[in-house]
């Protein structure tokens, strides 16, 4: 029920050092698990070009688990669990979005669709379980009729992540671990709507602090679209005769 890989706060926040030690000893061919590793071989590495590396790897070895049409189809997250009805501060400002509102971002999208998410609980997690894992199941159901799509279900947190960003195009979900995917994504310059007000907020200090001062009510949506890279033309040099 209680899961250590929480692999969006490894990489945009800081775990403690045990923290990731049970990622290491209870993931340990994960994606955090080899992120973990090679940052302690190399402090100095940035975070989001390691982590894309690492993912663009597994992506090379695990593309027969993901969907063939993964690269022409949209792929929206849902963040389930504990944010959906929990009771602590921090699940309450992930709270699920408005299935009209997740409708209204692709009416005009005619790519086949999946959603990836399932329950996810870790230890501050509210104890609200089974109410938690039902609400969250019907809110499942709800936004894969709503948008006929599929639920792509892989059993696997790193599977998911590279599904992710193989995709067209990426519409954000609550909480960190859909922050890192659009990180991934605006790296490699790929398309994605953004939806989510405080977890870029709460990357400063005051966490608690600036979360609740944010408007809960209020969703911007940010789309990243790929900006092409010009072709510069190289200008000839004038040969010199002696």
């Amino acid at each position: 029920m209680i899961s250590s890989y929480r692999l969006g706060d490894l990489v945009l926040l800081d775990l403690s050092e045990n923290e990731q030690n049970e990622i290491i000893t209870e993931h340990p061919n994960s994606i955090g698990s080899k992120y973990i590793l090679e940052k302690k071989n190399n402090n100095c590495l940035n975070n989001i070009d390691l982590i894309t590396k690492i993912v663009m790897e597994n992506i090379e070895k695990n593309m027969e688990f993901l969907p063939k049409n993964i690269t022409e189809s949209t792929l929206i997250h849902l963040r389930l669990g504990d944010v959906v009805a929990g009771n602590e501060w921090h699940e309450k400002i992930k709270r699920p979005l408005d299935v009209n509102y997740i409708k209204s971002l692709v009416a005009d999208d005619r790519n086949p669709k999946y959603v990836i998410g399932k329950c996810f609980f870790a230890k501050p997690s509210s104890k609200n379980y089974e109410e938690c894992i039902r609400l969250s199941n019907e809110y499942l159901h709800n936004v894969v009729n709503e948008l006929q799509a599929e639920h792509f279900d892989s059993g696997n947190p790193d599977i998911d992540l590279c599904c992710a960003v193989k995709s067209k195009i990426f519409i954000q979900g609550r909480g960190f671990f859909s922050k890192l995917i659009i990180e991934i994504r605006k790296k490699l310059n790929l398309k994605s709507i953004e939806t989510t007000v405080c977890d870029e907020i709460s990357i400063s200090n005051d966490t608690e602090t600036n979360c609740k001062n944010v408007d809960k009510n209020y969703t911007p949506v940010h789309v990243h679209v790929p900006v092409p890279v010009p072709h510069l033309k190289r200008r000839k040099r004038k040969r010199k005769w002696n």
